[in-house]
């Protein structure tokens, strides 16, 4: 009996994409013979999966893709008191383990050869180079394709953006800040795991450092964690009500988008009735009303639902931020903070199309957020 592993799938490799793992035995021309693929995630077996041999290759090819994202569910935990580590998380990735084995004659041999395999939630772009893994690019990297020069945010706001740790988990990171081009301050350092999603908002900061390093009268501020890439942070100025967006990128972080410009609440009915006569008999004769002087209904409204839709205007957009959004537009989770609540919403707007700054000019990006949350109200 002799199992040997061919292929697995690539390092930080992608839950959604298929997850490929090919084994070969030199028992194939046994009677009855399949390979087994044991999966096993927390320890636990999780499915068990017998397959012929390829008929060509005598080899065994087994994808793990669907058995993995089965196991994935929401990691968006931001912590309640506002600080600048918001939340750190390892389940942007699902660990698993498959032992090979195979079955002939009758009997079932397990656990010949095993490996450890981690799948994370991101997608890869269609256009990308297959010889290396892409999200492993972004190892000790802000996790966004946001404008990194031209981040904006009001002084009372939330602003998320996701870091990427894996590739020396468990470190103490720490943040330096500068206010206006002044003296950089370096916070403590606090121990992380593979995704850190930092709330790089003013309180966020000022609550992590200890001092109000950004106070109300600032005009700008930078961010950076080790050598790494520098956050340049506007303080916005808002001329109308601003709506705020966070969602789960493709990177597989959570970030923050604001939308400044006018925002619109449209309400839709949806309504139930049911048909009864416009008369009654009151005494000796048919009456349109009652005692009260109501008339009576021909049709009657017994329950009203409303679904709310907000049409969102961002302000004014760099090209690469109006590329950035695509994101949100495809995003699978989404919520709109209304006094420190998340609400889940749907992005309505289906439809994403490049901008290039020289041939375009100035652009913002106008879309549709469906509340996921309807009102009714029952006769």
């Amino acid at each position: 009996m002799a199992i040997t592993i061919q292929q697995a799938p690539e390092n930080r490799a992608s839950m959604h994409d298929d997850l490929w793992h090919v084994v070969t035995s030199t028992n194939t021309g046994e009677n009855g013979f399949k390979y087994v693929f044991d999966v096993y995630v927390a320890s636990n077996l999780v499915a068990r999966v017998k397959l012929f041999p390829d008929p060509v290759e005598d080899c065994g090819t087994f994808n793990a893709g669907g058995i993995v994202r089965s196991f994935w569910q929401s990691y968006f935990k931001p912590n309640t008191t506002q600080t600048a580590f918001s939340f750190d998380t390892n389940d942007i990735l699902v660990p698993y383990t498959i032992q090979f084995g195979e079955e002939y004659g009758g009997t079932l041999y397990t656990n010949l050869a095993s490996g450890n395999y981690e799948a994370f939630n991101f997608y890869n772009p269609i256009f990308r180079d297959w010889s290396t893994s892409y999200l492993a690019t972004f190892d000790g990297k802000w996790m966004t394709f946001r404008d990194r020069s031209a981040i904006e945010v009001g002084f009372a706001e939330k602003l998320y953006v996701p870091w990427f740790n894996y590739g020396f988990p468990d470190v103490a990171v720490s943040l330096k800040v500068a206010t206006d081009g002044g003296t950089v301050t370096t916070g403590s350092g606090v121990l992380c795991d593979a995704l850190v999603n930092f709330d790089l908002s003013p309180a966020a900061i000022n609550a992590y450092l200890g001092t109000t390093k950004i106070p109300s009268t600032a005009t700008m501020y930078t961010v950076q964690i080790a050598s790494g890439y520098i956050l340049t942070i506007r303080m916005a100025c808002n001329r109308h009500d601003t709506e705020i967006l966070h969602f789960l990128n493709s990177l597989g972080g959570y970030e923050t988008a604001a939308f400044r410009l006018v925002n619109r609440e449209t309400r839709t009915a949806e309504r139930q009735s049911y048909q009864r006569p416009g008369w009654e008999v009151s005494g000796d004769s048919m009456t349109r009303y009652d005692a009260n002087k109501r008339l009576y209904p021909g049709r009657v409204d017994y329950a009203v639902r409303q679904a709310v839709t907000m049409t969102l205007t961002s302000d004014w957009l760099t090209e690469t931020d109006h590329n950035w959004m695509r994101d949100l537009i495809m995003s699978p989770e989404v919520y709109m903070e209304r006094g420190g609540y998340y609400y889940p919403v749907t992005i309505g707007t289906t439809e994403w199309t490049e901008k290039i700054r020289r041939s375009d000019k100035m652009f913002n990006l106008t879309l549709d957020v469906n509340v996921k949350n309807t009102m009714s109200q029952i006769r």
